[in-house]
Parts: C-alpha cells; sequence; structure tokens
C-alpha cells in the first residue's frame, strides 16, 4: 500500500463531481439504450447525457408527460433501464413503518408493482430525509436497492424478491444520527456497499450477487461515511475509490486490495463525508471531509499514488454533488449559490445566487446545466464560464432527489410526485 498525505486548506468547502467514466460492467451485457439511467448519477456516474432533446421550460402542467403520487416520501433518485422506472420510499402512517419500492411504466407512468420486504431496524434521519434515501441501481438482470437502516434487496425487474441483507443483525446497531445513505455499486463479481460509521468495526463488504451473502470484505478504519463509492477505469487498470475518514483510498477493482491512501486521515466530524468522488479527463475531484475545500488529483498508471494538481480557497457544498462538464467544475452550494471552477486549474469564473436551499445534484445535457431547489424551482443555466440563466421552472414542491435523464425526458422526484417531463408539441 502507498499513502500519500496532504493537508488541506481548513477553509469551508464540500462537493463532489462528476466526470466520465466507463459504463459499469454490470450494464455491459446489454447495450445501454437512450432511456436507461440505470444507477447513481447515470450509467458513467457524471450526471451527463448528451445528444437529447431535453425541456427548458415547463410547469406543473406544461411540458408533463406524466405525474403519479408517490406512496409515502424519500429522496432517493429515480433510476431507469428499458421502459421501467424505479424508486424507493417510506412510509409512515399509524404507527406503521413501511419501506417500498416501486415500478413504474416509463411511457405512462403506470404503476407495474410495489413490494415491501419488511421495515427492519430503525435509524434516525433528517428532517430533510427519510430511510428511503439510497438510490437503486439497475442492471440487465436484477435491481439492487438498499435504505438508511442498511437493508438491501435485490429483485429481478419483474418484482420478484430474490434476497435481502440486514447488517445491522450482523454487524450490531451504530445508531447512525442521520441514517446510513450509501447507494449500492454493481462490480463484475458482487455488490459494494460498504459499512462505514461512527464506531466501528468498518467494512469495505462485497455481497454475492446471487445470494446477497458477504463475498469478501475489508477492514477499514472507523468513521461515519455516506459517499458512494466510484469505479474508475484508467492506464489499463480499473479501481474502486472509496471517500471517508479524511482520506480517499483506491482499491483494485478485481482483487480488492488497497492500492493507496490520498488526505491525511484525521480532522473534524470523524471523517464525515456526504458527496462521491467523481473523475474526468485523467482527474478526480474530491472532498477529504464535508467541510472541506474541494481537492482535485491527477490518477497514475500502476498502482502509483496520483499527483496533487490543485485545491480550492472557496466554500463549496455539503450534499449536491459537482458537476464536472466540458472542462468545467460547477460547484452548488447547499445555500443555493453556484460556483463554476475551470477544471485543470481551479480558477473560479463565477459565484450566482439562485433560489432557496438546495440538495439536489445538478445534471447537463447539450450545453444547459439543470439546477434544483427545495423550493420547487429548477433553473437554466448555459454551459460555460460566463453565467446565463435561461430558464426557471416551478413545480412547487420540494425537490431533494436528483432527476435521471431518460431519453428527451428528464425524471423529477418531488415530496410526493414522480414527474415525466419533455418537450410535448
Amino acid at each position: 500500500m502507498m499513502t500519500l498525505l496532504f493537508r488541506p486548506l481548513f477553509c469551508l468547502a464540500v462537493f463532489s463531481v462528476l466526470a466520465l467514466v466507463p459504463p459499469p460492467a454490470s450494464c455491459a451485457a446489454e447495450a445501454l439504450r437512450a432511456t436507461d439511467w440505470p444507477a447513481w448519477r447515470g450509467p458513467r456516474a457524471d450526471g451527463i447525457a448528451d445528444g437529447r432533446n431535453l425541456p427548458t421550460h415547463w410547469t406543473q402542467t406544461k411540458n408533463i408527460r406524466w405525474s403519479v403520487k408517490l406512496p409515502g416520501w424519500g429522496t432517493s433518485s429515480p433510476v431507469v433501464y428499458g421502459n421501467r422506472v424505479f424508486v424507493t420510499s417510506a412510509v409512515d402512517a399509524n404507527g406503521s413503518k413501511t419501506l417500498l419500492t416501486l415500478c413504474f411504466d416509463r411511457e405512462s407512468g403506470r404503476e407495474l408493482w410495489r413490494h415491501d420486504f419488511g421495515f427492519g431496524a430503525g435509524q434516525r434521519t433528517h428532517v430533510k430525509s427519510s430511510l428511503a434515501a439510497n438510490t437503486p441501481t439497475v442492471t440487465d438482470d436484477a435491481l439492487y436497492v438498499a435504505f438508511g437502516n442498511a437493508d438491501l434487496a435485490r429483485y429481478s425487474h419483474a418484482g420478484e424478491l430474490n434476497w435481502v441483507s440486514r447488517y445491522i443483525p450482523k454487524f450490531g446497531d451504530p445508531k447512525m444520527a442521520w441514517g446510513y445513505n450509501v447507494s449500492s455499486l454493481v462490480l463484475d463479481d458482487a455488490v459494494l456497499f460498504p459499512w462505514d460509521h461512527h464506531t466501528g468495526p468498518c467494512f469495505l463488504i462485497g455481497l454475492d450477487k446471487r445470494g446477497g451473502e458477504i463475498a469478501w470484505r475489508n477492514d477499514r478504519p472507523i468513521g461515519t461515511a455516506h459517499a458512494t463509492p466510484l469505479r474508475v477505469k484508467h492506464h489499463d487498470q480499473e479501481d474502486i475509490l472509496v471517500l471517508g475518514k479524511n482520506r480517499l483510498t483506491a482499491y483494485d477493482a478485481v482483487t480488492h486490495r488497497e492500492r493507496w491512501q490520498y488526505g491525511e486521515g484525521s480532522g473534524p466530524f470523524n471523517g464525515e463525508i456526504i458527496s462521491s468522488p467523481v473523475y474526468g479527463d485523467g482527474m478526480v475531484f474530491l472532498h477529504l471531509w464535508r467541510l472541506s475545500p474541494i481537492h482535485a488529483i491527477r490518477l497514475k498508471r500502476g498502482g502509483e499514488p496520483p499527483e496533487f494538481v490543485w485545491v480550492s480557497d472557496t466554500p463549496g457544498a455539503v450534499e449536491p454533488s459537482l458537476l464536472y462538464y466540458r472542462g468545467l467544475v460547477y460547484a452548488l452550494k447547499d445555500n443555493g449559490v453556484l460556483f463554476c471552477y475551470d477544471a485543470p486549474t481551479g480558477r473560479e469564473h463565477y459565484r450566482e445566487r439562485l433560489g432557496g436551499e438546495c440538495n439536489s445534484s445538478p445534471v447537463a445535457s447539450d450545453g444547459h446545466i439543470f439546477v434544483s431547489d427545495v423550493l420547487g424551482a429548477t433553473f437554466v443555466i448555459k454551459a460555460g464560464a460566463k453565467f446565463e440563466l435561461l430558464a426557471t421552472n416551478e413545480l412547487a414542491e420540494r425537490i431533494s432527489a436528483s432527476p435521471a435523464i431518460s431519453g428527451d425526458a428528464l425524471i423529477y422526484r418531488t415530496d410526493s410526485h414522480l414527474y415525466c417531463i419533455e418537450n410535448i408539441r
């Protein structure tokens, strides 16, 4: 194992950027269609889908192909595979708590199936969220869901439950402060779902895809992390990048052995991190903890530690992930201020206040950036180093989940509804 240390500037900043990553191997068995958005931030984990005809103007009635009312509430993002849209939700009614997996028809919004595999152990959640905060992952042969109580399950596309894995009975109750909100990553040999929390012990865990049993696990230092791991292919090798404990740790995607660490491994909040690392043009953009600056590092071949490139001196977000798009990094702060940086150098191009508080992550398509706030507004901004607001669209209900791009449509989840938004002539 090789370790690279860098002392961060202790200014307030947090982010997560998105970048170009090859489609996960789990989706390679069947060529991805333009309608597919199979995982957190899409097929390349970058929030980008060019070559579309997305709407730039809408209301609750204009350019709405369909909308459906969801049972309960959640902040997990919708995913799409073929003609099916999948989402999770948490219901708390009359003292009875239920965790649901739901499937809708992509063309009509008709509900195809719903399933509750049992509530499991309860965990405290933030007022802005629920236990349905983890975005599902869908492959050519299965749907994988997770919830904030570290319950995981595998379904067929038709809704047949294949297995359930519950971490708390296996490892003990960590009594998470705000739930456990990592989204799973499907690898060639396993479903990756880390077990990082403030009491320990902590593990990087790969679950057998067919049966849900633990296939392998690596010990990790104690510390809370909500960041979803990132799979990166570069220099004829493949790495799994995992944030947490005030460091970024790289593992070999095949052997699962640790390659290197970037960061000091010490700092406030016990290393707590929400946003995930992102990769683009040979660089990784990351936070080391939830109030750190943005770090940019360049990956190297042969398992060598990365090269430090730049670190920001301006505050970033705690929850919204950054967007890396066409050589620029867009950082959306939780208070609704959008920053734009030059990706190679870290130079700040602009900072502009948009709307209210923001929790969801931006997406991009064909030169447009889509940014939503908790007041239900989505701002369409022209991509580029100069700020230009093109449109403001209102759904009049909180948007905390990040949207999916499916074909020529945006699929948004609000507090109570699922919307399919596209240009309707």
